[in-house]
């Protein structure tokens, strides 16, 4: 207990003194000139700066390796790359995170063996070219759309980055991401953006008006510029629609129902009619309606506008038959081949028809001894000349380089399939004329029957491809009509 008492009393001292040792020391520093005293405040302010500075730079270089993993993974996740390359010479790269050779497909030194680990020796052409021609300055942002080699095949990246200047060499930080899909799919909606085009520069609108309370239908006044008939129709759904035949009459009813849906139910339509041209042909128009409606939600009138889009339609057919044609010859391509075909045997399950798989033999020495243009010139007369001698009905295709089909569409009797083929069998025995020279020809023909040997294009061509291994194993120039019977096939006896 008097041990107790007395620690008390020593920190009580002991507390005292260092107080009266502060007091001591204020008082000391009061008593310093001023500027001392100045000097002494801006040390004091000046190091709690510093430690204020160097707190904040460490929390922002934690904050940049923080940040800097989050880009690597999300970059590994979109088929992305971070990579840095000197901007001199073939790009060298001195730098590249795991995305980018996760992307490319090659490890560091698959990628060193192949390209030397050269950026730009990975590009094609003409985008190397291109990418050396950028003025490969200091600050300058790089930013463009280019092919890549990759382990799975060439693909569009866009590389962006910036020029900088490490240790007096000039180096480019990018990104590299994978735009290959969005090219694709690019292509795919090309041909929308066409027809897009093609409604806006040959359409000639017509504004029309329809007033329920009176049954009246009004046209703008540049209606009789394009079209017959008149521009005021009353008694419109009563009947007066029908009395003036400025639309097709077949689409007449189909016109007075888009009102009679706008009237009862109040939405939009779209929709496409026949109307009759000032030169009396009828031509495709588009009609877009919407209601106006009161401050009950009932509807007062319809407005809406007729737009010409006949132009837009031929075009259209034309480039949907552009889409299914081989470009060299014609004829349906492999995929509308086999769209055609199948829908035959869809619409017509109790018609037989025959599948002619035909390859003209020793082609690739055409090509060889009179060059590629007489090749193609083969090709040509080819199809020219399977195409008269089967019937319009009957469907002609190109499904690979020199290998063709022809589906002749219900021929029932035996004597008749033996004479088709044998009429195909001449017509490509035909020599045809190049450069004043003669070039002689024949081809093999394996045969399949519809529903016979198979109930879809698959199974036909199958079949008809087993006929013609045998055609080409037995000397080829002939036909071979495959017998699903005993899964084998057979030289015709003809």
């Amino acid at each position: 207990m008097v041990r107790h008492r007395i620690l008390e009393r020593y920190k009580y001292i002991v507390r005292g003194e260092r107080m009266k040792m502060s007091v001591y020391i204020l008082n000391g520093l009061l008593d310093l000139p001023k500027p001392v005293i100045v000097t002494i405040s801006l040390s004091v302010f000046a190091v709690l700066m510093l430690a204020v500075f160097v707190y904040y730079m460490w929390r922002n270089q934690e904050r940049s390796a923080e940040i800097a993993r989050e880009v690597q993974s999300i970059t590994n996740e979109i088929g992305a790359g971070v990579v840095e390359f000197i901007a001199q010479g073939d790009g060298y790269i001195t730098y590249a995170s795991k995305g980018f050779y996760k992307f490319i497909g090659y490890e560091y030194l698959e990628l060193k063996e192949h390209y030397g680990n050269n950026l730009y020796k990975m590009l094609e052409e003409p985008y190397t070219t291109k990418i050396k021609s950028i003025n490969m300055a200091p600050g300058v942002h790089i930013m463009e759309e280019v092919q890549i080699n990759t382990a799975y095949g060439i693909k569009w990246v866009i590389i962006s980055g910036n020029v900088v200047l490490k240790r007096k060499i000039h180096t480019v930080s990018a990104v590299i991401v994978d735009i290959t899909n969005e090219k694709l799919l690019n292509e795919k909606v090309a041909l929308q953006k066409e027809r897009y085009r093609l409604v806006t520069e040959l359409s000639n609108d017509v504004i029309f008006d329809y007033d329920i309370s009176d049954d009246v239908m009004n046209m703008s006044e540049n209606y009789n510029t394009f079209y017959m008939g008149s521009t005021c129709i009353k008694d419109f759904l009563a009947g007066g629609h029908t009395n003036d035949p400025f639309v097709a009459p077949e689409d007449t009813e189909k016109f007075a129902e888009l009102f009679r849906i706008l009237v009862s139910m109040g939405d939009k339509v779209d929709e496409q009619i026949r109307i009759q041209n000032i030169n009396g042909n009828y031509v495709w128009c588009r009609i877009i309606a919407m209601p106006v409606k009161d401050s009950y939600g009932m509807v007062k009138e319809v407005i809406g506008k007729i737009i010409n889009i006949d132009l837009h339609k031929k075009e259209l057919a034309r480039l949907e038959t552009k889409a299914m044609r081989d470009p060299l010859t014609g004829a349906l391509n492999k995929e509308y081949t086999k769209i055609f075909i199948e829908r035959y045997m869809e619409e017509n399950p109790d018609k037989n028809g025959m599948l002619f798989v035909v390859d003209i033999d020793k082609f690739k020495e055409v090509n060889d001894t009179y060059g590629h243009i007489a090749g193609d010139t083969v090709i040509i007369e080819v199809i020219k000349a399977i195409t008269k001698s089967f019937r319009s009905s009957d469907i002609v295709g190109r499904i690979g380089g020199d290998e063709f089909v022809v589906f002749a569409c219900n021929v029932q009797k035996k004597e008749d399939q033996i004479k088709q083929a044998k009429k195909l069998q001449d017509v490509l025995r035909q020599p045809v004329e190049f450069n004043g020279k003669v070039i002689h020809k024949s081809a093999s023909i394996g045969i399949a029957m519809f529903p016979d040997h198979g109930s879809t294009y698959q199974e036909l061509v199958e079949c008809a491809d087993k006929a013609l291994y045998a055609v080409k194993g037995s000397g080829r120039d002939a036909f071979i009509m495959y017998d699903g019977s005993n899964e084998r096939v057979k030289k015709d006896q003809e």
